[in-house]
């Protein structure tokens, strides 16, 4: 009979644990995607550990990650880049200072859902300290710079007849162009504006709030059961206090902030974040050395994806390049026709173009391919650069081989048959060998080409050396000096590429090509 009880009791007490674990949910993944270009203080690499994110969207996101019992996986991507890569799945929501005020009309047609505002802020004019303009309504017959994609700003100096626009990818450039009096004033969002004025003094923010900016977070329109548990965490880290917390940590706390919070307007804590961030720049101003030597880490993370990217490209393109330049010289009518085709079109088509439509357009094909088949057209970033890239150069490759084997003169090829040689056994062992020769020095060039047009790959989310130069540069607000840097690296990379060239046209006895 005990048996019997210390049997139950075991089968009670296990089903009762697998009860409760049963109500455990797994820990789940919140990928989230931001640009981090530019993107002082929502969400920027930290100027004291260049190789770690910071930012006050980026504590907030997450403490939406811990809200939801999920880890926070973090994708950055360029900022008209963010939907497209929503909609292909590289992430699951946005959170970067993105405004229900602009974003509301475009929900059904671009397939996005917004969460419940989780901040409240306005548009922002900035003008130089020596300036004479006091309000908004000035701005008539002025020329003002506004970010890219920047709707609500763009529509408020609509009403100026005769304002000038200019438009620029990052608030750095507008702010430097402001200090060298190109521009008049820069309307940005005010925590944007708030925090450049902080560190320049040189500029100053008009007492002057333009339109209400709510921001939201952005999700896919078939997400409906996750945009419900963001709306329920952000009202929970609204209620606990802990959204407050984060925005008082980077001064951002508003009165319009907390007229929606229904909290008070002044803050209850010290601007810890806000004030560490400004001494940190400003000490990295004073002493850029020990700045440059943080960023090393980071840089050498882009050079080797740049370099691993543009070897793997260049291999590919090198023996597309030859099959082709073989086709058109050698094979038969159509093959020609066909390669010819081919070359002509794939350089008459610019490889950001080339690029964004293996990306981002072959995803949107999947859905009218096969199951097996729709999953081969949605590539990771890497392959899909390393495509584009041998795409692209493969055409370029082939008009240098095509001209190299032209350049063999044709007596050759009959002296080798006259020898008893097959047709293949003379390309093989008589033209091939000299035209390689003549194509040491442009292929050479060309792989350099590809090696600095593999900057582009960064518009697919794919963080190589000159995304690695953005990044650093706007936080820092230093585009010389961490430009010559990345320029240095870039000469490092190409350097040694270029003497093996050398070394192979020396092996091949071409002394007029040989530099002394």
């Amino acid at each position: 009979m005990s048996q019997f009880v210390k049997l139950t009791f075991l089968i009670h007490t296990f089903g009762i644990m697998g009860c409760v674990l049963g109500e455990i949910k797994p820990l789940q993944t919140l990928r989230w995607g931001a640009d981090v270009e530019s993107g002082v203080p929502n969400v920027f690499y930290d100027p004291q550990q260049p190789s770690k994110i910071t930012g006050f969207e980026y504590e907030i996101a997450k403490a939406l990650a811990t809200t939801l019992h999920a880890q926070l996986e973090f994708h950055a991507n360029d900022w008209e880049m963010l939907v497209p890569g929503l909609q292909r799945h590289e992430y699951d929501v946005l959170l970067n200072g993105i405004e229900r005020n602009t974003w509301q009309r475009f929900t059904d047609k671009a397939g996005i859902r917004l969460s419940i505002p989780y901040y409240v802020t306005h548009l922002q004019l900035v003008v130089a300290s020596s300036s004479p303009l006091k309000y908004f309504s000035e701005c008539e017959d002025k020329t003002i710079g506004i970010l890219k994609q920047s709707w609500h700003a763009e529509k408020a100096l609509k009403r100026f007849h005769h304002t000038q626009i200019v438009i620029y990818d990052d608030e750095v450039k507008a702010f430097a162009d402001l200090t060298n009096k190109r521009l008049d004033g820069v309307l940005l969002d005010h925590p944007e504006s708030f925090y450049y004025a902080a560190i320049d003094k040189n500029v100053r923010l008009l007492d002057d709030p333009i339109s209400r900016l709510e921001y939201v977070v952005i999700v896919r329109a078939e997400d409906a059961d996750l945009l419900e548990e963001i709306n329920k965490a952000l009202n929970t880290l609204i209620h606990n206090g802990q959204l407050r917390s984060i925005l008082e940590r980077w001064n951002l706390w508003n009165a319009a902030t907390a007229t929606y919070f229904q909290a008070t307007s002044v803050a209850n804590s010290p601007a810890i974040a806000f004030d560490q961030y400004v001494a940190t720049v400003q000490s990295n101003q004073k002493q850029w050395g020990h700045f440059y030597l943080q960023c090393l880490p980071m840089l050498w993370k882009a050079a080797w994806t740049t370099l691993k990217l543009s070897l793997v490209a260049m291999f590919f393109a090198m023996i597309a390049g030859f099959g082709l330049a073989v086709a058109r010289i050698y094979a038969i009518g159509p093959i020609r026709l066909l390669a010819t085709v081919y070359v002509e079109c794939v350089r008459g088509i610019p490889l950001l173009i080339q690029l964004l439509l293996i990306f981002y357009g072959l995803p949107t094909l999947s859905k009218y391919l096969p199951t097996p088949i729709s999953h081969w057209v949605c590539f990771s970033p890497f392959l899909a650069g390393v495509i584009a890239l041998a795409i692209n150069y493969s055409a370029y490759e082939c008009e240098i081989y095509r001209a190299g084997l032209l350049s063999v003169p044709r007596g050759q090829m009959e002296a080798a048959r006259a020898l008893g040689m097959s047709h293949i056994q003379a390309l093989w062992y008589v033209v091939f060998p000299q035209a390689i020769r003549m194509v040491i020095p442009p292929v050479t060039n060309n792989f350099i080409m590809l090696l600095q047009d593999s900057s582009l790959v960064s518009m697919i989310t794919i963080v190589e050396l000159t995304r690695a130069y953005q990044y650093l540069a706007a936080t820092n607000f230093n585009y010389f000096g961490t430009g010559l840097l990345v320029a240095g690296v870039y000469l490092a990379i190409g350097f040694p590429f270029v003497c093996l060239a050398r070394r192979c046209e020396n092996r091949c006895n071409l002394k007029k090509y040989t530099y002394k």
